[in-house]
């Protein structure tokens, strides 16, 4: 740390010098302009004002390829890489088809807008912010999303609404597109620390966040196939009540472990923890009662129990990235 003591000027200003070798490496000499950025109600950021507006972070993708596939991983990789303008690049022109399918795989990665196009080019510029995207923010609308997906799967099975579960692997779309979104944020606060700092993270929370980004996405990719697969087994009214009351303690592991995650630091953290760690005990207790239950149709039932069980784990996984490994050696709390 280099510290730096607080003169004051005549009216009350008060000043603060700059390390020498800072200013020289970033070209600062007297008269020079910094931007002065007030991140929290205790840190500030300085920095030549030429930072403050970059130059946009370009790339180039080739098309066409024996596939379209790689091309559009391409693109996917730029914008999760923080590229700010993406251009499809076709040494001929792009069939309609192509195009169309460029287009759809664009309209998964929010932010990234087509500004301009002709026969052989489309060009994609990334138009939000980093200062107005907050990763706690997109975690919460994942979690929503999720939410939702569990509950409407519960109700489906136990009233056999195929309608209703049909419906939920739909909403997995939108879960993918804020996982690119945050994976995206989360890659730029790594990259530029004081992004990181207007987020108010430090490295070690800009990486719980990555792995979450993961997590979500799992529990999201399983809600959508356990809901699909629920639509083609039968199973007794027993068995589905039984189901349903599983799949309900799915909702309130998730609500658990999300809010623990937002707040890590506070007491309820490990208290959320165990009661996570005993819903996910009940869980698997249910799977095997339904897997006995002779009137199921156990061969199609089997590939269900899996993806439930599967989201469970994920769940335990997010609230054991929720509490730091000194909370969980620590005395349990008394209640009086």
């Amino acid at each position: 740390m280099n510290a730096r003591k607080v003169l004051e000027m005549g009216g009350g200003t008060l000043l603060v010098s700059l390390p020498k070798d800072w200013a020289r490496k970033n070209g600062l000499a007297k008269g020079s302009t910094v931007a002065v950025e007030e991140l929290s109600g205790r840190k500030l950021i300085v920095r030549p004002i030429e930072d403050v507006v970059e130059k946009p972070k370009e790339v180039d993708v080739d098309y066409p390829r024996d596939d379209l596939t790689p091309v559009v991983n391409d693109i996917t990789g730029a914008y999760l890489l923080g590229y700010d303008v993406i251009r499809v690049l076709g040494s001929k022109v792009i069939s309609r088809e192509d195009r169309a399918r460029l287009k759809s795989s664009i309209s998964r990665l929010i932010g990234l807008e087509i500004m301009g196009e002709d026969s052989k080019q489309l060009t994609m510029q990334f138009l939000l912010e980093p200062s107005a995207i907050d990763p706690e923010k997109i975690v919460k609308r994942m979690a929503m999303i999720l939410e939702g997906m569990i509950r409407d799967t519960a109700e489906g099975v136990q009233e056999a609404d195929q309608k209703l579960l049909s419906l939920v692997g739909e909403r997995d779309d939108e879960v993918d597109r804020l996982y690119f979104l945050l994976v995206r944020t989360v890659r730029t606060a790594i990259i530029h620390q004081d992004v990181a700092a207007r987020y108010g993270l430090a490295p070690v929370d800009v990486l719980d966040f990555r792995v979450l980004a993961s997590f979500l996405e799992s529990v999201g990719d399983a809600m959508a196939e356990l809901s699909k697969k629920l639509n083609t087994v039968k199973l007794t009214k027993q068995a589905a009540k039984k189901y349903g009351s599983c799949i309900l303690k799915l909702e309130e592991m998730e609500g658990l472990a999300i809010q623990s995650f937002i707040a890590r630091a506070s007491s309820r953290v490990r208290r959320d923890y165990a009661k996570v760690a005993e819903l996910s005990e009940e869980i698997s207790s249910s799977l095997v009662e339904i897997a006995r239950m002779e009137e199921a149709d156990s061969s199609a039932v089997v590939e269900t129990l899996g993806s439930v069980e599967r989201v469970s784990k994920l769940l335990v996984d997010i609230s054991d990235l929720a509490v730091p490994t000194r909370i969980l050696h620590q005395e349990p709390e008394t209640v009086e």
